[in-house]
This record gives C-alpha cells, sequence and structure tokens, in this order.
C-alpha cells in the first residue's frame, strides 16, 4: 500500500507536466497547420477565413463566383440592324413611268379640256442616305371637254399636249428596305400647246408651277425598282389658275448603285 502512494506521488509531476504541455503542444500544431494553409492559399491565390477556431481556405474561382453573383446580370448587347439594302450617296438612277392626269381650274385649258395619257422621265441623284435632288420630263396629253365637230378651231377638235420640266426633294422613309414610301416637293415650268385638227398649235397658260406628290417603291432586283406616285400640280398664269393632277407607274434602275 505504501508503494502504491510512493508511486502515486512520484507521478504525480508528470502528469501535471503532461497536461500542461499538451495544450501548448496542440496550439504549436494549429500554427504550424495555419501556417501550411496561409503558405496554400497564397501560392494558390486564395483566401485563408478562420471560423470557429478552423482555418477555412476559400479558392480564387470561389471567390470569382460570390463576386459575380453580386453583380447585376449583364444587359445582352442588341444585334446590329442588318441593312436589306446599301445605301449610298452620289447614286445616280434614271426611272420611266406612264402616266394619266387630269386638268382642272379657271384657266382657257381648264375650260376646254380634262384628262389623257402622257409619259416622264425621272432622274434622281442621292445626295445622303434617305434624300435625292430629282428631274423630271414630262410629256402629258389632255383630251377635249367636247365631242369632235366639224368646225375648223374648236375646242372640239383639238387636244392639249404639256410639256413639263422640274426639279424635285425627294424624301425617303426607310431607305434602307426593299419597300418604301417617299414624298416629293418642287417646282418646274409648263409649256400647254392646244393642237388643233389640221395641226396648228395655239401656246396658252405658259408658266411656272409647284409640285407636291407622294410615291411607294419596290425593289424587285438590287438595281431594279418598280414606283408608283401621285403629283398634283398648281399653276398661276396670266391670272388663271389651273391645277393638274397625275397617277404614273413604272419602273426604276440604279446602274451605279
Amino acid at each position: 500500500m505504501r508503494d502504491r502512494v510512493v508511486g502515486a506521488l512520484a507521478l504525480g509531476p508528470l502528469v501535471l507536466i503532461a497536461v500542461a504541455w499538451a495544450p501548448s503542444a496542440h496550439a504549436s500544431d494549429l500554427n504550424a497547420e495555419a501556417s501550411a494553409r496561409y503558405a496554400a492559399a497564397a501560392r494558390e491565390g486564395g483566401t485563408l477565413l478562420l471560423r470557429d477556431g478552423e482555418a477555412l481556405f476559400v479558392s480564387a474561382s470561389s471567390e470569382a463566383g460570390r463576386a459575380a453573383r453580386r453583380q447585376p446580370q449583364p444587359v445582352p448587347e442588341k444585334p446590329a440592324r442588318i441593312l436589306e439594302r446599301r445605301q449610298r450617296p452620289n447614286t445616280i438612277s434614271v426611272g420611266i413611268q406612264g402616266q394619266y392626269g387630269g386638268i382642272r381650274g379657271n384657266s382657257r385649258l381648264a375650260d376646254g379640256f380634262d384628262n389623257g395619257p402622257g409619259y416622264a422621265f425621272r432622274f434622281r441623284y442621292m445626295v445622303s442616305p434617305s434624300s435625292a435632288v430629282g428631274f423630271s420630263f414630262e410629256h402629258q396629253r389632255f383630251g377635249s371637254i367636247n365631242p369632235p365637230i366639224n368646225v375648223q378651231g374648236d375646242f372640239a377638235d383639238s387636244h392639249v399636249v404639256a410639256t413639263t420640266v422640274a426639279i424635285e426633294g425627294v424624301f425617303y422613309v426607310h431607305r434602307e428596305r426593299m419597300a418604301m414610301p417617299y414624298f416629293v416637293g418642287g417646282f418646274g415650268y409648263a409649256s400647254p400647246d392646244i393642237i388643233f385638227s389640221e395641226d396648228q398649235s395655239s401656246r396658252v397658260n405658259e408658266g411656272a408651277f409647284a409640285v407636291l406628290g407622294a410615291g411607294f417603291e419596290r425593289f424587285i432586283r438590287p438595281r431594279f425598282s418598280a414606283d408608283v406616285s401621285i403629283r398634283g400640280y398648281a399653276m398661276v398664269s396670266n391670272s388663271q389658275f389651273t391645277s393638274m393632277g397625275q397617277l404614273s407607274l413604272g419602273i426604276h434602275l440604279y446602274p451605279g448603285d
């Protein structure tokens, strides 16, 4: 019994030393492990965090993922608009149209003549992607209001041939499309001649006029389009007012486009 007590007393200091040494050894192990994890984090571009006394390694990719989640969703870019056809200034185009027109007013022309067929040549020069300067040459015939009679020189036995030259501004809507409306405005000069039955002629109501109109152009091929338009003309000559209206249909060519 005495030997057991002495043995316990002898071992007591060793137990106390072991108990005192254990925490310090455990702490040094933790410090060594943390240092190793810090070194690994530095090598791999991550971050070492302490949570509840434990070292946690967070990789760079995880941080990037969390940063991306914190950012707002990217707004997708709008796709670039694809033009149906090219738009090039300095392009010259040529067109020809058949037309039918009528005449009204209080002039000598309007008193004896009413309507008839004609034709026109149109030339356009593109000054911008949506506008052009146009030149029109027209030959319009108006028939007599009264039925023909055998009285020489009477209106009923004659017709009017009106030759007009005009400069116009053409303004397109959605010129980049294959089909587009447009508007026309300009001024010109008219030379109407009354042609009698025996090939005699008399020029009447000659003068300047203003023109307004609208049209629609549809491309059938990249350099070929169908063109329909309606125009109204207003002319004051010798204190007499003459108005003319025309509906035109034809084609337009773009040899340099």
